[in-house]
């Protein structure tokens, strides 16, 4: 740690959360936690900048433990709400549970925290808020729909309100929650954004939300250097993506745990049921799932039962104020409801993902970064391959020239290491074609 780095132990935090700290291995904080953690405790507002897996999450989860217990150590107020955390996906409000109780670990009597944002009835997490938890996790849905109800009431008691991946919110469709939220909260209260990027929509949030902020933006690239994280692209058209995953997964130039993402539901299952054919395992995750499985799903990948998982970022594919599906679609969608709180591109924290293959090329430049962040975390090395067609080269040229601008360095592919893999791989074009028409006739239809 260089002379000018301030640590935890310099931040004057509590010897409960500094063993925390201590057991979760983080021997220094992150630029985002250094910087964010002293401002925070010294009662500012902050608008955060900080890529994906820079430790944003712990940077406001520390001084709102820290907050909390000098709270309880100098008063003797009644219990009460004192912190709501609002995400976008209850992926990310199981992420940011996950890190308050890892954190609250030497202190969990003092620091009560709650995540309500699984989708059960109402009245069945009633009793857990009436016990009035320190902290509460929610996505902006799900905390309205209490505060309606009767069961949450923040007005007299909320000192802090902090809301991750702030960009994602409007996005989503939160903005009318998050505007009943705030007509029900005190007139003060400290108040965290922190964000992936500084969009309009994180402007919007920050005029509504804040006060006098201090805007933290820091100095580095969207995504890793290229030391870190390498990132190809490979030319061709739908019908050579299946075979190519094959040649890649049979040829073993994918090592460790891969993340392929489609753009729609029904793509997950067709590749699923095309690489079974070559007993090549893999899991599934989308939308459709329930809340339930999709962290069972994670949690297996987490722990090495698969390899490979292939998820579904439909959500992020059209902002739901634009046009509306065409009644071909229509049909679809009525086949199972799907869930608006699912997010897997930055949604989910999926551990050493060693490749991210993009066999659907995202729809924009912030889904691919948030795409290719799900590899490359921390200090571990990762790559990003991306299967490209003629009609998406114009947002393949976007997506070069704003990792450029931002500093971040993209790699090209060689074509004849593609055409190599191709021949290499005892799979021809015709027995690839014929499985996916197997998969389409006759697996799909049922």
């Amino acid at each position: 740690m260089s002379e000018d780095t301030l640590s935890f132990h310099e931040m004057g935090l509590d010897d409960r959360l500094l063993k925390a700290i201590s057991q979760l291995g983080w021997s220094e904080p992150t630029p985002i936690q250094e910087k964010a953690i002293p401002l925070a405790l010294d009662g500012k507002d902050i608008l955060a900048r900080a890529r994906t897996g820079s430790g944003k999450t712990a940077a406001f989860c520390i001084p709102v433990i820290q907050k909390i217990l000098t709270a309880k150590q100098t008063s003797s107020t009644e219990q009460c709400v004192k912190a709501l955390v609002l995400t976008p996906t209850k992926e990310l409000c199981h992420q940011a549970y996950r890190n308050l109780m890892d954190l609250t670990s030497s202190c969990s009597r003092e620091v009560k925290v709650l995540d309500i944002s699984p989708q059960v009835p109402l009245p069945t997490q009633k009793p857990m808020l009436m016990e009035k938890p320190d902290i509460i996790v929610a996505t902006p849905t799900r905390a309205l729909a209490h505060i309606k109800a009767g069961n949450l009431d923040l007005r007299q008691s909320l000192e802090l309100l902090i809301i991750d991946e702030a960009d994602l919110l409007f996005s989503f469709g939160y903005e009318d929650d998050v505007r009943g939220i705030l007509s029900n909260l005190p007139k003060i209260y400290q108040a965290f954004l922190m964000s992936a990027t500084l969009s309009e929509d994180v402007r919007a949030l920050k005029r509504m939300v804040l006060h006098n902020a201090v805007i933290l933006k820091l100095e580095e690239s969207q995504l890793p250097e290229a030391s870190q994280l390498t990132q190809y692209h490979i030319k061709c058209e739908e019908q050579d993506k299946f075979t190519l995953v094959y040649a890649l997964m049979k040829l073993n130039l994918l090592r460790g745990k891969s993340i392929i993402f489609v753009n729609e539901v029904n793509r997950c299952y067709k590749l699923k049921l095309f690489l079974e054919q070559f007993a090549i395992p893999a899991c599934v995750l989308n939308s459709e799932l329930p809340v339930n499985s999709r962290c069972h799903i994670v949690n297996q990948f987490n722990e090495g039962l698969y390899d490979i998982i292939i998820a579904s970022d439909e959500n992020l594919l059209m902002d739901p104020k634009t046009k509306p599906l065409d009644p071909e679609k229509k049909k679809d969608k009525k086949r199972k409801k799907k869930d608006k709180e699912y997010g897997v591109s930055r949604g989910i924290d999926f551990q050493n993902v060693s490749n991210v293959i993009n066999f659907d090329f995202p729809c924009d430049v912030d889904t691919y970064i948030h795409r290719v962040g799900r590899t490359a975390r921390g200090d571990n090395q990762g790559s990003a391959l991306s299967f490209v067609s003629v009609k998406d080269m114009d947002l393949l040229v976007e997506v070069e020239k704003t990792l450029s601008e931002s500093g971040s360095e993209y790699t090209h592919h060689n074509e004849h290491r593609v055409k190599h893999c191709l021949h290499s791989s005892q799979l021809t074009q015709n027995q690839a074609v014929s499985t996916i028409i197997t998969i389409n006739t006759e697996s799909l239809s049922e």
